[in-house]
């Protein structure tokens, strides 16, 4: 008769007998699994070169910014002062109620304020028609020429002008305020 042919059981191998790998203990599989480990954080700081330039172009920005906007104060400085001078001439005619007085101090502010911001020789010799002309281009309007501002054209002139001086200090204090350099050409 011939032999049956030999079954292995798990964990044998064709040397062992069959009484052999009953014996031996068989290990658990999943006990040889390590711990699944969770990443490490990462570290805020120092941040990758990228953020270093980022912040670096940001903080330039700011200060490029901030110049300018310095700039521009520093330029509109003229502005400020001939506003503080617009408040104290209104308040002197309140006191003295005089239009030619007003009208003679409030052209010379004008005046002074339109040298400082435009070329002399382009300014200086305005009188008049010339000058409300001027002031109207300057200012993107025609409120001196054709509205409250046409007391100045010939106010110099006048032993006793008339003129709605509240009116023509607000049109005073938005020129000084929104006088640009474009409208001049």
């Amino acid at each position: 008769m011939a032999e049956a042919p030999l079954q292995l059981g798990p964990g044998q191998s064709a040397q062992q007998g069959p009484g052999q790998g009953a014996q031996m203990p068989q290990a658990d599989p999943l006990a040889e699994l390590r711990d699944i480990h969770m990443p490490q954080f990462l570290d805020i700081w120092p941040p990758a070169i990228g953020w270093w330039l980022l912040i670096a172009l940001v903080l330039a920005l700011l200060i490029y910014g901030g110049y300018l906007l310095y700039r521009r104060w520093r330029s509109n400085r003229y502005r400020r002062e001939a506003i503080t001078e617009l408040k104290q001439l209104r308040v002197d005619y309140q006191r003295h109620g005089d239009d030619a007085v007003y009208i003679a101090e409030f052209q010379g502010l004008l005046k002074r304020v339109a040298l400082t911001h435009y070329p002399r020789e382009d300014v200086a010799r305005l009188t008049g028609e010339s000058w409300v002309a001027f002031l109207d281009r300057t200012a993107g309007s025609q409120e001196f020429s054709m509205g409250k501002g046409q007391s100045l054209v010939d106010a110099n002139y006048i032993p006793e002008p008339e003129a709605d001086i509240g009116a023509l200090n607000d049109l005073g204090r938005h020129w000084i305020k929104h006088h640009r350099q474009e409208f001049a050409a």
